[in-house]
C-alpha cells in the first residue's frame, strides 16, 4: 500500500488470511502504539502476523484500533477496525 493512501478490504474469500477493514501503509499509522498484551504481536519470523486480534491501540485513549501485519506470509500493512475509522475528505 503506497503511503498516503488507503483501501477498503471487505470482500474476503473463505480461505483468505486477510482481515476486514481499511488498509494503510504501516508508516501512516500515526497516533497508535503496540498493544500492551505482547501475545497480540506474535508472528512466525519477521513480525506480527495479526492472527491474534488487534495489536495496535490508540495513543490517546488506549482503544484497540488496528492490526499490524508484517510477517513472512502476510502483507506489510496495517488494517484498521471498521468501527475505529471515520473517513474525512477534508484537507486537514
Amino acid at each position: 500500500m503506497p503511503r498516503g493512501t488507503y483501501a477498503p478490504n471487505f470482500r474476503l474469500g473463505e480461505f483468505d488470511i486477510d482481515l476486514p477493514g481499511f488498509i494503510i501503509h504501516p508508516d501512516d499509522a500515526v497516533g497508535t502504539d503496540r498493544h500492551p498484551d505482547i501475545m497480540r504481536s506474535i508472528g512466525c519470523c519477521q513480525g506480527p502476523a495479526g492472527n491474534d486480534g488487534p495489536n495496535l491501540v490508540c495513543l490517546a485513549c488506549g482503544a484497540e484500533v488496528a492490526t499490524r501485519q508484517s510477517d513472512c506470509y502476510t502483507q506489510d500493512q496495517v488494517v484498521f477496525e471498521p468501527a475505529a475509522v471515520c473517513i474525512s475528505f477534508a484537507d486537514d
